[in-house]
């Protein structure tokens, strides 16, 4: 009987065929998964516009107030036009103040310390008399925002030099002391003798920067003679440390400013459309940007004064 004879190798077979390299389709995804992924969108695209604003956009605002009242101070001391004691309209230029050691030079002091009044720099209290005066003045600063003009104040010495000029002279004050509120106050003045008190604000624990909570004040004693007091303006509630304004004016504005923002935003949508992106974004980002820049200004009016 003989052996099988071995099979012949067969050729292998090679297909040449196109290779499908789609992507595998994805369910469709559900309304509330839609409109909750854009809804964080948006959240926390309002959570880096508020922090940038606050950090940095609002500094520019105070830096162009700060230009505008110096140049209007500088004027009325030329002349003589200053004031020296109420009634001071509220916004008003009174002083210049600087302080060296908390990099503070040559910033001007305006009436009033609610927080609209001090997004543009430093305000003198009212119901104190102004600087250089005999008695107590009092001026407030922001720590964070508005370029956070009083944000090194709490680090001063006792023996650092403030100057302040006002329509009666320039003044030289030393610091005496800092204090947290609740700590005794220094003993009442004699007649004839000056103190200014700066006040700011200041935070606690590892994110004290980014959150003042507590009001700290620094006192200094003037050097050399008092100027007699002027007239005194009545106190401001709403400009006590930490007051924030709710009232029917800065609400409106928001409301109107926020109306103002929505209606950009859907030009700009409908304007994609009927234009090509590019000219629509060209368009209607600085108009969105302008809106959107009223809407933070009003709302950080709802903040502490002294943040």
């Amino acid at each position: 009987m003989s052996a099988p004879a071995p099979e012949a190798p067969r050729p292998t077979a090679v297909r040449d065929l196109p290779t499908d390299t789609a992507p595998l389709p994805r369910p469709p995804r559900g309304f509330s998964e839609v409109a909750l992924g854009q809804t964080m969108i948006v959240l926390g695209l309002v959570a880096v516009w508020a922090f940038a604003y606050l950090f940095l956009f609002s500094g520019f605002q105070q830096g162009h107030a700060q230009h505008r009242l110096y140049a209007q101070l500088r004027t009325e001391l030329a002349l003589g036009e200053a004031p020296a004691g109420a009634p001071i309209a509220v916004g008003a230029p009174v002083a210049l103040l600087s302080v060296p050691d908390a990099e503070v030079y040559d910033l001007v002091v305006v009436e009033g310390t609610t927080p609209a009044v001090l997004q543009q720099g430093p305000g003198h209290q009212e119901g104190s008399v102004l600087p250089g005066q005999a008695g107590v003045s009092v001026l407030m600063g922001r720590a964070l925002s508005f370029g956070g003009p009083f944000k090194d104040v709490p680090q001063l010495r006792v023996g650092e030099p403030i100057e302040v000029t006002t329509v009666q002279g320039t003044f030289r004050y030393e610091v005496s002391g800092v204090r947290r509120k609740g700590d005794p106050v220094p003993p009442a003045l004699t007649d004839g003798q000056g103190r200014l008190t700066l006040v700011t604000a200041v935070g606690e624990g590892h994110l004290a920067g980014l959150g003042p909570s507590r009001s700290v004040y620094v006192d200094a004693t003037l050097q050399g003679d008092a100027q007699p007091a002027g007239a005194v303006a009545a106190i401001d509630p709403n400009g006590a440390p930490f007051a924030h304004d709710a009232g029917f004016t800065t609400l409106a504005v928001l409301v109107l400013a926020l109306e103002v923002l929505v209606v950009a935003v859907l030009v700009v949508a409908w304007a994609r459309h009927r234009w090509t992106p590019l000219a629509a974004w060209v368009a209607g980002v600085p108009v969105v940007l302008a809106a959107l820049w009223l809407v933070s200004s009003a709302a950080s009016r709802l903040l502490p004064n002294l943040v």
